[in-house]
């Protein structure tokens, strides 16, 4: 492997690991999380209209590199006729995601995560809940998908859960106060009383 190889894997490892490991930690600690107004705003409107921005301005960049530079000319050239242009052409498409990724990570999931390990704004409301689902295959058998209505806004909210799940399917169009911690992007249930 030449150097220039090492580095390239080095510079993908570095441009991906971060968000993968945020991704995995979220996945493995799992919280019942209840976002706001202002997690949908940054997951939904803000991070696509950064991504597509960063993007154009990047690709604009790499286009007038390619335009003027005859060595990043042929490094690009050279890169294709190895690879082929099928393979090739992920790598424009892969770059919007990764920025994307980078951008919910590194608040959406890093802001949630630490409020359910350290945050002491402890907050509880009534909701109603209106349905306890069943989770995808691969989350574990006492896993259920809970949904439940914002007394206050109106709005749904969904949610997996890993207890009492028998109880909470007697309680199904029933008032439930939920109990967790608060954070600027929504809120960590961690415990249903009723």
């Amino acid at each position: 492997m030449t150097f220039k190889q090492l580095f390239n894997s080095a510079l993908l490892f570095l441009a991906t690991a971060p968000p993968l490991a945020l991704l995995a930690w979220d996945e493995q600690a799992d919280p019942a999380f209840i976002s706001n107004g202002m997690y949908d705003t940054l997951t939904f409107t803000l991070f696509p209209i950064m991504t597509i921005v960063l993007s154009v301005v990047l690709f604009r960049h790499l286009y007038k590199k390619y335009n003027s530079n005859f060595e990043f000319k042929h490094t690009v050239k050279d890169y294709i006729d190895v690879h082929g242009k099928f393979r090739s052409a992920f790598i424009p498409l892969f770059l919007p995601i990764l920025i994307y990724l980078w951008l919910w990570t590194s608040v959406c999931i890093s802001a949630k995560l630490h409020a359910n390990k350290y945050s002491d704004n402890i907050w509880q409301q009534e909701y109603q809940l209106l349905e306890v689902g069943t989770c995808p295959t691969d989350y574990e058998y006492s896993c259920s998908k809970l949904t439940v209505l914002d007394l206050k806004s109106y709005r749904k909210h969904s949610f997996r859960w890993y207890l009492d799940k028998s109880k909470l399917v007697s309680l199904q169009n029933n008032n439930i106060n939920l109990v967790g911690v608060t954070s600027p992007l929504g809120n960590i249930v961690q415990e249903i009383q009723w």
